[in-house]
């Protein structure tokens, strides 16, 4: 396998492993300390886009607001921030308030499916033996893992069940639609400026007038994490990886995301699993050495 996509595996894994931290965090900064969704979401994008935009200038100067010399290709920025960015942050956050870190992650983890599904109808393109592997593997490990140890879909809540899988649908759209734009201007203009005009339409849609919440040490550490950790580094890295090595393979590749926030919510907040969860997490790693195994072929 050449070192570009390499890279490309390792800072996809990389991504899904900090946003299972930033899952975490984001479960103990609600839940244990009173900050609403809306607020964090407002806040985590417009202060993640700023500071992702100025990196970008940092290291591409005007190259960085390239993107605004097209009309049309600002029209796909923006709905890449809406769509994706913004909404797949919501949808997630809104999960995380009702249900925990654990079942907002893995419901997240049927955009493979959602991807194949999409190719194949709009461009006929079926995947490969190894990427429909990995989808099927990574897919049932999420409804192991969703389902509790039953087969009694009426176990997960409805609105739970509501929010992940739009949030499902978010990652499916982040991944595919912003390629083209990732490929022409970079990652960290597109990246930055999706992220800050998501926020600053989620700013307009709630106009958070005080900060909410229980602020102390752990409070600040636990939003630093889904701040920096969770957004700036981990959706660079994410798109990164998706620019090298394409949205199924991607998508596939950051489902550890559901085995970080089960591993940081066991050690952090005491969240206990059961013997059909341990089943999903191996279902889901295994994905992660058929599609490293393919791409070295």
């Amino acid at each position: 396998m050449d070192s570009y996509k390499l890279v490309g595996i390792a800072l996809t894994l990389l991504g899904g492993a900090l946003w299972g931290l930033s899952g975490t965090s984001a479960q103990f900064i609600q839940q244990a300390r009173g900050v609403t969704p809306e607020w964090l979401l407002v806040s985590r994008l417009i202060i993640a886009g700023i500071i992702t935009i100025l990196w970008a200038y940092l290291k591409y100067k005007k190259q960085s607001l390239a993107v605004f010399s097209q009309p049309r290709d600002i029209v796909k920025m923006m709905i890449f921030g809406i769509f994706g960015v913004a909404l797949c942050q919501y949808s997630y956050f809104r999960s995380i308030f009702y249900a925990g870190a654990g079942i907002a992650t893995v419901l997240q983890y049927l955009a493979p499916a959602m991807i194949v599904v999409y190719m194949f109808i709009r461009y006929r393109k079926l995947p490969s033996k190894g990427e429909m592997l990995s989808v099927v593997l990574a897919t049932v490990g999420t409804f192991i893992i969703a389902l509790q140890g039953t087969w009694n879909f009426s176990a997960i809540d409805e609105v739970v069940l509501f929010w992940g899988l739009l949030s499902a649908v978010a990652v499916a759209i982040y991944s595919m639609q912003p390629v083209s734009l990732l490929r022409t201007y970079g990652t960290l203009p597109i990246l930055g400026w999706a992220m800050l005009g998501g926020g600053i339409v989620a700013w307009f849609l709630w106009w958070p007038t005080s900060i909410p919440g229980t602020w102390d040490m752990y409070t600040y550490l636990a939003y630093f994490a889904i701040v920096i950790l969770g957004t700036v580094v981990s959706f660079n890295a994410y798109l990164e990886g998706v620019r090298r090595i394409g949205a199924v393979q991607g998508t596939v590749l950051s489902s550890i995301e559901p085995i970080s926030a089960a591993i940081l919510g066991w050690a952090l907040l005491g969240n206990h699993f059961l013997p059909s969860d341990y089943v999903g997490f191996i279902l889901i790693l295994i994905t992660i050495f058929i599609l490293a195994r393919e791409k070295g072929k």
